[in-house]
């Protein structure tokens, strides 16, 4: 699909605040709110916009993210798409991903703790294990998500932060419901909201805000289809020597400022940190490894790199 100008502006403010009104949006974009609707529509048709969906701050709740890299063997595409399957329908997985590299599946699971991760991973093993090759575990200590930038001429991004402090904020029942419908379809109006969860305008307007205050609710973003665009997403995999919070910074810094920077993760296990790019290609990926080499040559251990191939379930909510 060939993005214009319009679409670009018009998915750049939907990446900044997917419920953002049609009026708003095209008091943003310099156009009229039909021009602003039919430019929507027709992206939503092509597929070029997945799913609007909300960032929901899962460490708030008690939950900690563990990154599953698994490496197959002996798997035919049915079986392959059994275990994709599988994870898509855990209730505790928030990203699946087919991957090119190392790695054949990536994906992240919420845990309250190592045992309730260790209860997860172990039923997978024991129905799935004779054809997992490798696999690996990482622990996501902190990680700064980006907005995309590369869209247009402007260069703000919005920042959300998840990890940090565990706490244990308490959801009531009403809590949830909002939460499990906003997670999948962050441009629900009120309306919608009123039908599907039988509850009236001023409770709904009131719990939002509130999940808004207290961090619950941190963003409001739209999942592109990078394939439609032609973009691609990679991840850059480090082993450090030494990361100095200065140079931690330095790292953070160069990802949110880089056009195509998507998310800084700080990784305990095998690596310790995770770099995302939306990129057009591989000379532009090479492009990136360069300059992450040349300034910060004297921290990195090793590398790899991982192409991800399909996203099969983005959902910071999935209980």
């Amino acid at each position: 699909m060939n993005l214009d100008l319009k679409d670009k502006k018009i998915l750049y403010e939907l990446d900044l605040n997917s419920r953002a009104t049609l009026n708003e949006i095209a008091k943003k974009v310099g156009l009229s709110k039909q021009v602003v609707d039919y430019h929507l529509k027709n992206l939503i048709k092509e597929s070029a916009i997945k799913q609007f969906y909300t960032v929901i701050n899962f460490s708030k709740l008690g939950y900690t993210q563990y990154k599953l890299y698994l490496k197959f063997q002996n798997v035919n595409v049915e079986k392959e798409k059994e275990i994709i399957n599988y994870w898509t329908q855990n209730k505790n997985s928030v990203w699946v991903a087919s991957c090119r590299g190392r790695w054949d599946l990536a994906t992240s699971i919420l845990a309250r703790d190592i045992n309730d991760f260790g209860e997860i991973l172990s039923n997978f093993i024991n129905q799935y294990g004779l054809f997992v090759l490798e696999k690996d575990v990482l622990i996501t200590q902190i990680s700064p998500i980006f907005t995309k930038a590369y869209l247009t001429e402007k260069k703000e991004k919005k920042k959300f932060t998840y990890g940090g402090k565990i706490e244990h904020y308490e959801l009531d029942d009403i809590d949830i419901k909002i939460l499990k419908i906003l997670s999948i379809n962050a441009r629900l109006t009120i309306l919608e909201m009123i039908d599907k969860l039988n509850l009236t305008r001023d409770i709904i307007n009131y719990r939002m805000k509130k999940l808004t205050k207290d961090n619950i609710l941190s963003q409001y973003r739209i999942s592109i289809n990078l394939e439609k665009i032609n973009y691609r997403l990679n991840k850059i995999i480090m082993r450090l020597r030494s990361l100095t919070p200065e140079k931690e910074k330095q790292l953070i810094t160069y990802v949110a400022s880089h056009p195509h920077g998507m998310q800084y993760l700080k990784l305990i296990g095998s690596w310790d940190v995770e770099l995302e790019f939306e990129v057009k290609d591989d000379e532009q990926l090479h492009e990136i490894l360069l300059e992450i080499r040349n300034q910060f040559s004297e921290i990195i251990r090793d590398y790899d790199t991982l192409l991800i191939r399909q996203e099969h379930k983005l959902n910071y909510y999935p209980f």
